[in-house]
């Protein structure tokens, strides 16, 4: 009765019968609930007091955004106890998105000089390298225990962030803001689905309807805004082709949804989210003209949800805030078309 096993997995099924019956992630939205109400009733009030309106804008939302990602996935992943049979792939899909974000943060910081030895700067921000570089390793710290299942786990987390900075800033690529925090949004939340355990998402793998609906939810809101952003309106397909053709992809999406619903898989939910993205670039191929405020609209509700999702309320308050500063009361924007 007493032995280590039978302890280790009687605590386990008791916690994790209580993850399955209370999903972490609604119960905090709901706890936050007054915190985002309060954010969008006088987040436009104190944007404009602030000086704040001009400068939230998308581009500012998807460095911010990915940033804290960064952080989300440092701080929050690595339950190395509960992985599956020691043979698991988190670790490699969580480097890949250091990578992709710190690629994405170097390309938008390439202007910013680097912190090294200024001879002729101010004495306030005169600092010799060697600091900087310790400043730089204190950083890498939580970054490399944020994977010691093997031994070159830390090595390949760090280097995956050093890397990523390094390319970003000393290539000459342009990388659109949105378009890359969808796909590090998309690859978030299908690594929540590949092992729930490893991001204290679901123990053991079991997943509420709850936790189902809301990565479905958050997959086809990121493809949304990324059809918006990407596709232009062209008004190319004929009616009576666009009329068929979309109640067979709506079909598609629907029997999807459902197998997802049935099954928890990821090529299924990817399967999904690709059916869901069709959809709405056909409505969007098909229009004549763009919505105005669209695209605005489906980023601040892609990233409300996300940051529902992986629990991390500042991502949510600012999508909220991006949607309050909309001048939604004024030219609402009509997004039924891309059903």
């Amino acid at each position: 009765m007493f032995q280590d096993t039978i302890v280790v997995s009687s605590a386990v099924s008791a916690f994790n019968n209580a993850a399955v019956a209370a999903p972490a992630f609604f119960w905090n939205a709901v706890l936050c609930t007054p915190l985002f109400v309060a954010v969008y009733l006088f987040g436009r009030f104190y944007g404009k007091k602030l000086g704040l309106t001009g400068f939230v804008n998308p581009e500012r939302i998807a460095f911010w955004s990915i940033v804290m990602v960064i952080a989300w996935v440092v701080l929050m992943g690595g339950n190395y106890d509960v992985l599956r049979d020691g043979v698991s792939l988190l670790p490699w899909v969580t480097a890949g998105i250091l990578f992709v974000s710190c690629l994405f943060i170097g390309t938008k910081t390439r202007a910013i000089p680097l912190p090294i030895w200024y001879g002729n700067a101010h004495a306030s921000i005169r600092r010799r390298w060697w600091v900087n570089v310790a400043l730089f390793a204190l950083l890498m710290i939580p970054v490399g225990f944020s994977d010691t299942s093997n031994w070159w786990g830390p090595i390949l987390q760090i280097g995956a962030i050093c890397f990523g900075l390094l390319i970003g800033r000393w290539r000459a690529w342009r990388l659109r803001s949105v378009p890359c925090m969808v796909a590090i949004m998309f690859a978030v939340t299908c690594a929540l689905l590949m092992q729930p355990e490893f991001f204290r998402f679901g123990q053991l793998g079991n997943l509420t309807p709850l936790h189902l609906i809301g990565i479905l939810v958050t997959g086809i809101l990121l493809v949304a805004a990324l059809a918006v952003d990407i596709v232009p309106a062209c008004g190319r397909i004929h009616r009576s082709a666009y009329v068929k053709l979309k109640w067979f992809v709506r079909f598609g999406a629907a029997l999807c949804m459902v197998l997802f619903l049935l099954t928890e898989a990821v090529p299924i939910f990817v399967a999904t989210v690709f059916m869901a993205f069709v959809l709405f670039a056909m409505s969007m191929w098909h229009s004549c003209s763009m919505v105005t405020g669209l695209c605005d609209k489906m980023v601040g509700l892609a990233v409300t949800v996300f940051g529902i999702l992986i629990e991390v309320p500042t991502i949510t308050a600012m999508g909220i805030f991006w949607i309050s500063l909309l001048n939604l009361n004024e030219n609402r924007p009509d997004a039924r078309f891309l059903l």
